[in-house]
């Protein structure tokens, strides 16, 4: 199936490497921070999930 921007192994491939470079990353961070100055986000309502935060100092 033709999109008209590509096939689907080429957007599969550009989409891993912007994942490696850390794009999506870099993206979240910007949105959050566009938002918080902003005012958009009540950072008192907040949480983490401990499944996605590294333990430190070899802790698990």
């Amino acid at each position: 199936m033709e999109l008209g921007f590509g096939s689907g192994i080429t957007c599969w491939r550009r989409l891993r490497a912007w994942q490696e470079a850390g794009v999506w990353e870099k993206l979240h961070h910007a949105v959050l921070e566009q938002l918080g100055h902003d005012g958009a986000l009540d950072w008192s309502r907040a949480c983490l999930d401990s499944v996605s935060v590294r333990a430190k100092g070899g802790a698990s």
